[in-house]
């Protein structure tokens, strides 16, 4: 993890907004993550450049700290889950590191923020039978809390199967060991490559695990910033976006997917690569005068936060029963034992 005086990764932003895109499935920030099948290989193929340049660029992101790993979630709607993420304003901004502690100790938590100032966000995963109210009520209550925002909640999808005894292990396996290759996760699980090849491919095509990135914007040279606007209606959204392509080509939208955190159609939120701090009013004079905007806020990110308990605690308890470590799995075919279900940007309202 960085320092104030860590390691900084070379500047090349206009490559490192192309990986992402690649990265992305629809080639936009969404919720499920990225595709992890996407080697450098491929990705170097779809560039038109070539696997060492891919794989160096990679290599630099987790050398220096911008994405030292992933975090691994089975889809919580599979569970009965849902998420809620809210906003929080502090009153002293150097306060983050304690809050984001007592934060990760709250049922429910999955990931947060930082944004450089006074606010981060963080999310959680309910259930059904939960009140977000209580839930906003007690992040109010916490010293240095100075107002709290939402919650958002999160549209649910389609209704999808739940993932079956040998999924589940999958599923832990690659949690626990998220930058493995196929052939080592399979001998965690206990079960042949090709059959780990094809459950992988299925549990990626259904959105039933997701990649979620774990960046630290700290780590680089420019700053990234996320911009969320709100406009007078969804066609002033479309031309925004398209003159938001052409001016600043180092750029990315959040994918406006049928589930997941649930954005208004008037809003947008996109994700900058800005070429100097000293640059940011420069862009938000540009975005105040663009045609529909009614307001804006732009707001430096600083690091996301991932909270293990909530989504350990998921997969340890659910059918199937959790893989010892070191401990294989029973083949696949084989009869279970009786008795024996994850940082969203700031949105303005």
């Amino acid at each position: 993890m960085p320092t104030p005086w860590g390691p900084t990764l070379p500047r090349g932003a206009d490559l490192d907004i192309e990986i992402l895109r690649e990265m992305y499935r629809a080639g936009a920030v969404s919720i499920f993550g990225i595709d992890p099948r996407l080697n450098a290989s491929r990705i170097g193929r779809r560039l038109g450049m070539s696997r060492a340049r891919v794989a160096s660029r990679l290599r630099a992101w987790a050398e220096t700290g911008f994405l030292p790993r992933y975090d691994v979630w089975p889809n919580p709607f599979l569970f009965g889950l849902t998420g809620v993420t809210f906003d929080l304003r502090l009153g002293d901004r150097l306060g983050k590191e304690e809050l984001f502690e007592r934060i990760g100790l709250l049922p429910g938590a999955a990931a947060g923020l930082e944004f450089l100032g006074e606010w981060i966000s963080a999310t959680f995963l309910v259930g059904a039978d939960d009140d977000p109210a209580a839930l906003r009520r007690i992040l109010g209550g916490f010293a240095g809390v100075a107002e709290v925002g939402g919650p958002i909640p999160w549209a649910p999808p389609p209704a999808g199967r739940p993932l079956s005894p040998l999924e589940l292990r999958i599923v832990r396996v690659l949690r626990q060991y998220p930058a493995e290759t196929l052939s080592s996760v399979a001998r965690h699980v206990g079960v042949s490559t090709r059959t780990i090849t094809t459950r992988y491919g299925q549990l990626l095509d259904r959105q039933a695990v997701w990649f979620l990135p774990v960046f630290d914007f700290r780590a680089l040279a420019e700053p990234v910033v996320s911009l969320n606007v709100r406009f007078r209606g969804p066609t002033d959204r479309e031309s925004f976006g398209r003159a938001m392509r052409r001016s600043f080509p180092r750029s990315l939208e959040i994918d406006r997917a049928p589930f997941g955190p649930v954005v208004p159609e008037n809003v947008g939120v996109y994700y900058l690569l800005g070429r100097s701090a000293a640059r940011l009013e420069d862009l938000e004079g540009w975005v105040r005068s663009s045609p529909g905007v009614l307001e804006h806020e732009a707001l430096t990110m600083v690091r996301i936060r991932s909270f293990s308990p909530t989504l350990d605690r998921l997969l340890r308890t659910a059918p199937g029963g959790p893989v010892a470590p070191g401990r294989r799995a029973a083949p696949a075919g084989a009869r279970e034992p009786r008795g024996h279900p994850a940082g969203r940007s700031r949105t303005i309202k």
